[in-house]
């Protein structure tokens, strides 16, 4: 799609050159015109004169004295020619020397007025009408040379035309300044939104044009509506786990029921699906837990955000007195949500605690984007198992607690922010994963 700034110089050059086509061919019809009703005027004038010219002879025939109309009448190819046709003679001037005038039909007392040939590659305006003389009627033609004035009026439109040329350039460079001025404006809207892809900003400025205020109104509401649902899906699940506690409490106590230990099978399934279900919800509420609250645009402090999150880790396995190490720069920062930075190192972490036999560690850095690798030193898979890892719900051993969604919900996030996910074997001994997010400039979160 064009810039508004294109458009704005098509519209307005397409306008100017129409308006000035439209000008030029009105400037041009208008002088050609006025051109000719001068120069027939002038012809009419010399036709009255040779009208008057017309006089009887001693014999009382008419004849044409020329004694007054003047020498150009009689310098050859002059430009400047008669013809009278009087009393069946056709009489014309000398300045025609071997040329002779067309006489057009005339009917009554009307003037013809046309364009015709004329010696020497002339262009002739001839005027002719039918007087009566002495009771006998005199048809006089008068023409003059009209190619000076077309040549004139050529030079006039190749003036013109460079003059419009000259004015459209000046008129589009005077614009194109005045439109980059008021466009100027719109740079900081477009540093704003680079500001929020960065995390820098959760808002957009209202200090813009009026024009394009309501653009940044409706995207700050539904940057707050994003928020609200977020924070509200987030809460949701919380409130569901915790609803579902005391119902579940209750049909555990079922078990306890002497008409239901009766049935031994009944009671293994019940407690089977109850311990499942549980799991689910204490999986839930710790991603409850380790999220906390966030608002999109936010800026995720990796150096800040890790030392709690272990902490936090530390104090859920903390009858398996894990040793987690983490290696991150107090100033490493990534423009992402801290939600879903939190809730993928969250997986990340849980899933190397639980698989781990003493040991997990975690290194963050700024390599082309943001690299974080988790490496526990566990049993580890083999290239099989590891291909199978990012399906939802799989899980390698069913004797380890879990639902098996926590590499499924990193690759969720990962999509999300365009990134990558790579398995191998980790120098502890088990498994390590690497994800690879890259900068908002290579890839944004979509």
């Amino acid at each position: 799609m064009k810039s508004l700034q294109s458009r704005l110089h098509l519209g307005l050059a397409g306008s100017l050159v129409v308006l000035m086509l439209f000008m030029g061919w009105l400037i041009h019809t208008g002088m050609a015109q006025v051109s000719r009703e001068m120069m027939a005027s002038r012809l009419e004038h010399d036709a009255q004169a040779l009208l008057a010219s017309v006089q009887l002879s001693a014999e009382g025939r008419p004849a044409l004295e020329t004694v007054h109309l003047g020498n150009i009448y009689n310098q050859a190819f002059s430009g400047h020619y008669y013809l009278v046709a009087l009393d069946g003679e056709k009489l014309r001037s000398r300045s025609l020397w071997d040329w002779t005038l067309e006489l057009p039909e005339t009917a009554g007392a009307d003037v013809v007025i046309t364009e015709v040939p004329g010696p020497d590659g002339q262009v002739l305006l001839q005027w002719t009408k039918q007087f009566e003389r002495f009771g006998l009627p005199v048809t006089i033609a008068v023409a003059e040379d009209i190619t000076p004035l077309q040549t004139a009026l050529r030079r006039f439109n190749l003036y013109f035309a460079l003059g419009a040329m000259a004015v459209l350039a000046a008129v589009l460079l005077i614009q194109g300044m005045i439109v980059r001025r008021s466009l100027a404006s719109l740079r900081g809207v477009r540093q704003e939104v680079q500001a929020l892809a960065h995390g820098e900003i959760s808002m957009l400025s209202g200090q813009v044009p009026s024009e394009i205020s309501p653009l940044v109104e409706e995207v700050n509401h539904l940057l707050q509506l994003l928020a609200q649902r977020l924070q509200r899906s987030r809460n949701a699940v919380g409130n569901l786990a915790h609803g579902l506690k005391h119902p579940l409490n209750l049909l555990m106590q079922l078990v306890d029921n002497e008409a239901v230990k009766r049935h031994p099978d009944l009671v293994e399934e019940i407690n089977s699906n109850t311990r499942q279900i549980f799991q689910i919800m204490e999986r839930e509420l710790k991603r409850a837990r380790l999220a906390g609250g966030g608002v999109p645009g936010q800026r995720f402090a990796a150096g800040a955000e890790i030392p709690g999150l272990v902490d936090v880790l530390k104090r859920v396995y903390h009858d398996r007195n894990l040793e987690i190490s983490y290696e991150v720069s107090r100033d490493l920062e990534y423009p992402a949500d801290r939600n879903d930075m939190l809730e993928l190192l969250g997986n990340l972490l849980d899933n190397a605690c639980k698989w781990s036999a003493g040991k997990v560690r975690l290194k963050l850095s700024l390599e082309e984007g943001l690299r974080i690798q988790v490496e526990d030193n566990g049993a580890g898979c083999d290239e099989e198992q590891m291909s199978h890892l990012m399906q939802r719900g799989m899980r390698i051993d069913e004797q380890t607690s879990g639902s098996g969604l926590g590499l499924a919900i990193v690759k969720e996030i990962v999509e999300l922010y365009q990134g990558e996910i790579l398995f191998s074997w980790s120098s502890l001994g088990g498994l390590a994963v690497t994800v690879i997010l890259p900068l908002p400039e290579q890839g944004k979160p979509g």
